[in-house]
């Protein structure tokens, strides 16, 4: 995490204590409008409502991993650069409301995530070369399964699918805020089977194969852009993640100092193979 990460760490921790009054001081960050900040404040309350409150801290890197339960994501915000600040103010709001994590533990998150050396580097690219040979069950699913554009895994029995989060007691199905698309939000219903999913009651055994992949070599999510490429991710946190883009037909290549499509910067790109690009964000 950089300078500007940091701040925004900060700026975070700082904030979690104004949320009760943001409508009446209007004292919000650029990202959050009153509305949006609402949708925020309810997204919050219903998380903490479903989580034990004062968890072990470091429970919070599998739960704030990419596109887990607590990676709230704007899915309605239009400026990269909003999307960026949102992931980082995210984290340190989460760590605090629910966590109440120290402000030091929630600074060095990142670095466990980042690679910054050559050794680091080679070690991933190692791995995931062994991934690139499997990497056309991963094109091939998405292909053939149209309708889903987000796979999730925490454990075998605990996922996520698009915007339906599954685990042994049950599913939570989630529906995007109204003004910010916030996933997860305040807009749930639970669920007890498949079969009671309105959206996608065959999407869990449709992904099994697929689940069984991304277990075998440790892949945090896989996510459908809307650019024709998909997004392997096999870590991270807050906008620090680490991956494969696989690119399709027209789709965008990663470069250096660009943002991808959750607003976050590549910095660290290297072609694997035609259309697969390792990258770091940070």
């Amino acid at each position: 995490m950089n300078l500007k990460g940091f701040l925004s760490f900060m700026k975070a921790i700082y904030l979690l204590l104004l949320l009760p009054i943001f409508a009446k001081a209007n004292n919000l960050p650029s990202f959050l409008s009153v509305d949006t900040d609402k949708e925020y404040i309810a997204t919050i309350d219903s998380l903490r409502s479903l989580l034990p409150k004062n968890g072990d801290p470091e429970i919070l890197m599998g739960l704030a991993s990419p596109f887990s339960v607590l990676d709230v994501q704007p899915t309605k915000f239009n400026s990269l650069t909003d999307k960026n600040k949102f992931a980082n103010f995210n984290l340190g709001v989460m760590g605090q409301a629910i966590f109440k994590a120290k402000e030091q533990f929630l600074i060095d998150l990142p670095n466990r995530v980042l690679c910054q050396n050559s050794i680091c580097r080679k070690n991933r690219l190692a791995h995931i070369n062994q991934f690139i040979n499997e990497q056309f069950k991963v094109s091939e699913f998405f292909h053939q399964n149209a309708d889903i554009l987000i796979l999730q895994r925490t454990t075998d029995d605990v996922y996520r699918i698009n915007n339906a989060f599954y685990t042994p007691a049950g599913i939570i199905q989630y529906q995007p805020s109204a003004i910010a698309g916030f996933v997860p939000s305040a807009n749930w219903s639970e669920h007890k089977s498949n079969e009671e999913l309105t959206s996608c009651n065959t999407c869990s055994a449709r992904s099994i194969a697929v689940r069984k992949v991304m277990a075998q070599y440790n892949i945090a999510a896989i996510v459908r852009g809307t650019n024709m490429g998909v997004n392997v991710i096999f870590g991270g946190i807050s906008n620090n993640h680490w991956g494969v883009m696989v690119i399709e037909q027209s789709a965008d290549k990663p470069k250096v100092g660009q943002r991808n499509t959750l607003g976050f910067e590549y910095e660290d790109v290297i072609e694997l193979a035609p259309k697969a690009y390792y990258y770091q964000t940070n």
